[in-house]
């Protein structure tokens, strides 16, 4: 597999009229089958220096508005001052969620607070008197009301892993001010092992909804769910029996032809009349995509098309790969993971750690 350096697409960035820059295309530069592209321009655009930016953060997660704007939502993050690649032990940390508005020419890093004490942008209360956050999960926008999908996530204990998912909540926000419509708990954890609210596709008269189901067993495979948009809002939901279509989420099964277990995140989307599968192997450096001629497979042709050189790093560990389709031409996709660091303080001495990576690949190397 080859593998070249090379800056980011074609997008004209201004960040708080601080920085501006136009990068060369993309296009310009044909991959071949099997190449991959390191890029090192998108994380400069979403993590500008500054005082009140986004400074550190994962998930990585990109939801088209139109053929200019996305947001990009964040996991746990990291805003303030950067100062020789090191932040200070008071840098506002937020857990939950943090949204960017990507626009073309600026970035806008939103949350909940106030700039002195920001705050997660949705909050949840206790669950069963333990604290819990809502950890962004994916959507889409229609009719200038973003639908999202969010992680309820409960914290247990003070430890990295005290924590465990209890529910996937829908949200509609109003798209000029991101303030909240309405939300729906859709599933709990005693409705359904499936984490659903990745891989939002839209076919036919259908939106279809992924999730993944990580079992004791270390397995965890693919499930799909479909609504209808009525009115505005997701209804009728109905999930995938391996055969049918049914309304019982207790009834969901594992989709066939997928022979790793899927990743907490991952991407589903299309091209050329394909379903494309992206998703890193859940606990390897390893990301594979693999393609299928419905929503609901049975799923082939599958592809390793990157092993995350971050992955063999002792003090490192990699996950979540996810897939930003709308970006670029349509021959080459951009591909983000997340990093992070095995020791806390490493996070704060070397800023450059909890920040995603970026590479490009030729949609014919999966494809073909």
């Amino acid at each position: 597999m080859k593998t070249r350096l090379f800056i980011l697409s074609g997008l004209l960035l201004v960040f708080s009229c601080q920085r501006s820059g136009k990068q060369e295309n993309v296009s310009a530069f044909p991959l071949e089958d099997g190449e991959i592209v390191i890029d090192t321009k998108m994380v400069e655009f979403l993590f500008p220096p500054g005082k009140d930016n986004l400074t550190g953060g994962d998930g990585a997660i990109s939801i088209q508005i139109d053929n200019t704007k996305s947001f990009w939502l964040w996991g746990d993050s990291f805003l303030g001052e950067v100062i020789d690649n090191q932040r200070a032990e008071s840098s506002p940390f937020i857990m939950g969620n943090v949204w960017q508005l990507l626009d073309g020419e600026s970035v806008q890093t939103i949350t909940g607070g106030t700039t002195m004490n920001p705050e997660s942008l949705l909050k949840t209360e206790k669950v069963d008197g333990y604290p819990a956050v809502l950890w962004p999960m994916h959507g889409f926008v229609k009719n200038d009301i973003v639908h999202v999908f969010m992680s309820t996530i409960v914290q247990t204990g003070t430890g990295t892993w005290d924590f465990y998912w209890h529910s996937t909540v829908y949200y509609r926000l109003n798209l000029s001010d991101l303030s909240v419509i309405d939300k729906q708990e859709l599933l709990t954890v005693e409705q359904t092992d499936a984490h659903f609210g990745f891989g939002v596709i839209k076919h036919e008269d259908f939106y279809y909804i992924y999730g993944s189901n990580p079992q004791a067993d270390f397995t965890a495979g693919l499930h799909v769910t479909r609504a209808r948009l009525v009115n505005n809002k997701l209804q009728d939901w109905e999930y995938y029996d391996g055969n049918n279509w049914v309304t019982d989420a207790k009834e969901s099964k594992s989709l066939q032809g997928i022979d790793i277990p899927v990743s907490e995140q991952f991407s589903v989307f299309k091209q050329d009349n394909k379903f494309i599968l992206l998703t890193q192997d859940r606990f390897r450096p390893q990301i594979y995509t693999f393609i299928a001629d419905a929503p609901e497979g049975s799923w082939s042709n599958k592809k390793h098309i990157y092993t995350i050189p971050e992955g063999e790093d002792s003090i490192l560990f990699t996950y979540n790969a996810m897939a930003h389709p709308q970006y670029g031409p349509d021959e080459n996709l951009l591909v983000s993971y997340c990093v992070n660091a095995k020791n806390i303080p490493d996070l704060y001495s070397d800023v450059s750690i909890y920040k995603p990576r970026f590479f490009w690949v030729s949609m014919n190397t999966i494809l073909k």
